[in-house]
């Protein structure tokens, strides 16, 4: 059996789960949640160890025997995340992804949930620049992250049509030698994204793509001052503000919001 406590605590937010899984190598390949814990956190759990198992070849199926959290400290994706590191660490294996993004609408809706009614502190930016100049806002964007008051930051990462989130830290400017750079800092005007930093978060709904309620494509964002959505289309980000992008009509569909306002 390995174990895996994920425990954090920072000036803005607190984080803790703790999971135990063991590996079955005759059981045939799959996950078997066999702890006794809340629907949610079994749901993560699974999801958890599923994302781990990506791109790993194994036999092994996964059984997770224990969940451990707490009512204060435990919020959306906590057992997810330490989920994926205990069947990481109890196979041995490097994971080739730095970060566990999550993309199940249901997670999704979940932390929206826990963002309504925050203040949008701050937002960072990675952008790719080449010889001093970078392409227009959605063109340069490689990754966002969104620092809401008490909150963990979460950055935005999308895959093909999928977008992930992932409660997480920035990385750090880095060079690409001929192919240019990575520079990591703060969303400034006239970007989209810098435009709702100091705003409050008053609804949300999650988007979701071709694979119907299974895949979070985006998320579409009500603030006191507008509206904001950020999504993932053919590998490409999608930002709009205030306007429903035409992906909304032609690729995607927005679940119901959160709290139900309007516009």
């Amino acid at each position: 059996m390995t174990t895996f406590r994920l425990l954090r605590q920072t000036s803005r937010c607190s984080r803790f789960a703790q999971v135990t899984v063991d590996l079955d190598p005759v059981g045939g390949p799959g996950v078997e949640v066999a702890a006794t814990v809340a629907v949610e956190f079994r749901r993560e759990a699974d999801l958890g160890a599923r994302w781990a198992l990506r791109g790993v070849s194994t036999a092994t199926k996964v059984i997770v025997t224990a969940v451990v959290a707490t009512e204060i400290d435990t919020g959306t994706a906590d057992v997810y995340e330490a989920t994926a590191h205990a069947v990481w660490q109890a196979l041995g294996v490097q994971h080739s992804v730095p970060y566990v993004g999550f993309s199940d609408p249901q997670m999704v809706a979940s932390w929206l949930t826990e963002m309504i009614g925050r203040r949008l502190d701050a937002v960072i930016e990675a952008r790719h620049w080449y010889q001093g100049r970078r392409e227009s806002d959605a063109e340069s964007l490689l990754h966002a992250w969104l620092y809401f008051d008490h909150a963990m930051p979460v950055g935005l990462h999308h895959r093909g049509d999928e977008l992930l989130l992932a409660k997480e830290d920035p990385y750090r400017s880095y060079d690409m030698d001929e192919h240019g750079e990575t520079r990591v800092g703060p969303a400034l005007s006239p970007d989209v994204l810098s435009k709702f930093v100091g705003a409050r978060l008053i609804d949300g709904a999650v988007i979701v793509g071709h694979d119907g309620a299974l895949v979070g494509a985006g998320l579409d964002l009500r603030f006191d001052t507008g509206s904001l959505v950020v999504g993932a289309l053919g590998d490409e980000w999608v930002l709009a503000t205030d306007a429903e992008p035409a992906a909304l009509t032609s690729y995607w569909t927005r679940q119901p919001f959160l709290r139900g306002t309007t516009r």
